[in-house]
């Protein structure tokens, strides 16, 4: 069956939202100044590894604590936090139903993203997953989409659907996959030049269904 391929953070999940549940209790633990949430939430948006923003995090601001403790605590309460929409959840019960293989493929760390797929009920409604950690290569990269098609055991023919150009619709359109861009920041597009221009999966799922 066709594949359609789905980001997790910023596509499927809500991460900006959680990042600043997570980043508001983070001020709060540490009785930090209230304009930090801004500062910390927009750090943890960034399109950066994890490991380098909390490093910096906490030489910043002279916490007596160590990157790694609060990476893990970012880790922990993070799949708690994050929510899937239900018009987006209904549009994947709807594209399998129509005969569609869905699968996630996400950068980051497996128990990070593994946790936010089982705890919002995803891993029910995709045939499959890949997470970088577990595969040793992270998107743009061809090989995080080919792990994917060989673990869903179906062919890389179909969509890619994401928020991000650089990672989710350059990748996407390097192994041949057709994409969709949820456009969350009004970036210009043009230089990677997505099929759908969308705002959420499923204005995407409706705009695929309507060309396949």
């Amino acid at each position: 069956m066709p594949l359609i391929a789905l980001d997790l953070d910023g596509t499927l999940v809500d991460q900006a939202s959680a990042a600043r549940v997570w980043s508001t209790r983070f001020v709060e633990r540490w009785e930090l100044p209230p304009g930090e949430i801004d500062v910390v939430a927009k750090a943890l948006t960034a399109r950066r590894p994890k490991g380098e923003v909390f490093s910096r995090l906490v030489r910043r601001l002279g916490l007596p604590t160590t990157a790694e403790s609060v990476w893990d605590d970012y880790r922990s309460r993070m799949p708690s936090l994050v929510a899937v929409a239900d018009e987006d959840r209904h549009a994947l019960v709807d594209l399998r139903a129509a005969g569609w293989t869905l699968g996630i493929v996400t950068n980051g760390m497996a128990d990070n993203q593994e946790g936010k797929i089982r705890r919002t009920g995803l891993d029910a409604l995709v045939d499959g997953w890949v997470v970088s950690d577990s595969v040793g290569v992270r998107k743009p990269h061809p090989g995080i989409f080919d792990a994917l098609a060989d673990r869903l055991g179906c062919d890389l023919d179909g969509w890619m659907v994401g928020d991000t150009l650089e990672l989710d619709v350059a990748g996407g359109n390097a192994v041949g996959l057709r994409t969709a861009w949820i456009d969350r920041d009004g970036s210009d597009p043009s230089g990677y030049q997505p099929d759908l221009v969308v705002d959420s999966v499923a204005a995407a799922a409706r705009a695929i269904s309507t060309r396949s």
